[in-house]
């Protein structure tokens, strides 16, 4: 194992951070995998998974079992996680610029494009190698203009060669489900099914310039831009790991998460040994745009009616908020109905908190749409 550091401009004078990432295999060797957890840095389960991972990887690593190159980024976000206001962590978004960290990450397609079209390919390896090559020159030409800027920059560099991206997250309280690209609709349910997870929401493109999707989009929009240049294919399955909730952090559940990554990663023919067999599970794939966030209706005590795992109909009611000095209570209702696979914990709500999220079977206008 090689520990790289990144360190990042300083924000302010005598606080410099730096980034973290552990290299497993050769460069160049075998397909390239790239592991991060905590890019939302309140988000502590994936922390502890890839904790696990590591201790895994070194084994094989000793017993010369590892096929790929592989690169895990256990905190993904030292900026945020240096943020503790009032005794509490605040890593989702900026303090600086008030941001979400998983947001406005560069589309390199856009940077690359041009340098491109004045090159020729003699097949899809060249092709994937040019492209890969562009995007690490491209990011490495640009300005950097603040500390976050530089964090976005430096995760994109470690990553944006990779063929397959692994982002871990978590929500407030949650199931297990996953982000995937629609494209990858076969892979991501054989990752789902190592997982033990049961539900994928299938976005290409969810509007808001997230890390994974800044992996894997470009190549999209590179094809979608040049005609002959289809033919090659996409270069990267870039998923988003939704680990539960906040709160999901332990032992027990961390280290089985950590196996099963293993396992599947054997199965990837990235760790030597027998390729483990796909587990036997139904998943079930659903549009992004089928799904709806639940907001408050107005403000006071929150009382869940149904939660994570259930599923409600249309116009159900998910929820009550009370008003203690009205004594008003005020029906919560699901809009489209489906999946609860997340929802809030905290029990007191301001006017147009989030409540839930549902995810449904059947898209519709004004479906989908991102968290803060």
């Amino acid at each position: 194992m090689k520990i790289n550091h990144h360190n990042l401009p300083e924000h302010a004078l005598g606080g410099q951070r730096r980034l973290t990432s552990f290299h497993f295999g050769q460069r160049g060797v075998g397909k390239k995998i790239y592991l991060q957890a905590s890019l939302h840095a309140d988000e502590v389960p994936g922390m502890l998974v890839l904790h696990y991972l590591k201790r895994l990887l070194c084994q094989a690593e000793r017993q010369g079992d590892i096929r790929s190159e592989i690169v895990v980024v256990p905190i993904a976000n030292p900026i945020g996680l240096a943020q503790v206001l009032l005794n509490g962590g605040v890593g989702r978004f900026d303090l600086v610029s008030g941001g979400n960290f998983n947001r406005d990450f560069p589309d390199l397609a856009q940077r690359v494009r041009d340098s491109l079209l004045a090159q020729s390919f003699s097949d899809a390896s060249d092709y994937r190698q040019r492209v890969r090559s562009a995007m690490i020159a491209a990011l490495g030409a640009m300005p950097i203009r603040s500390e976050v800027a530089a964090l976005r920059q430096q995760l994109l560099l470690l990553a944006c060669d990779a063929d397959l991206v692994l982002d871990l997250h978590c929500d407030d309280q949650a199931i297990l489900h996953m982000y995937a690209d629609p494209a990858y609709r076969q892979q991501a349910e054989i990752l789902a099914r190592f997982m033990d997870i049961g539900t994928v929401l299938l976005s290409q493109d969810s509007g808001g310039g997230s890390f994974d999707e800044a992996c894997g989009l470009p190549w999209h929009r590179l094809v979608a831009s040049q005609t002959e240049w289809r033919q090659f294919g996409l270069g990267c399955m870039a998923v988003t790991l939704e680990l539960r909730g906040q709160q999901d952090v332990s032992h027990a559940l961390a280290s089985n998460d950590a196996g099963r990554l293993y396992r599947y990663l054997q199965y990837y023919g990235a760790i030597g040994g027998e390729p483990p067999v796909v587990p036997e599970q139904e998943t079930l794939m659903l549009p992004f745009s089928a799904g709806e966030i639940v907001r408050a209706p107005a403000s006071g005590i929150l009382l869940l009616l149904r939660q994570p795992g259930d599923w409600v109909d249309a116009h159900e009611i998910v929820a009550e908020v009370i008003d203690p000095l009205t004594d008003t209570v005020t029906a919560v209702y699901a809009q489209a109905g489906g999946l609860i696979y997340a929802c809030r914990s905290a029990p007191f709500v301001t006017l147009g908190a989030e409540i839930a999220k549902i995810a449904g079977k059947t898209p519709y206008a004004g479906g989908g749409g991102l968290a803060a």
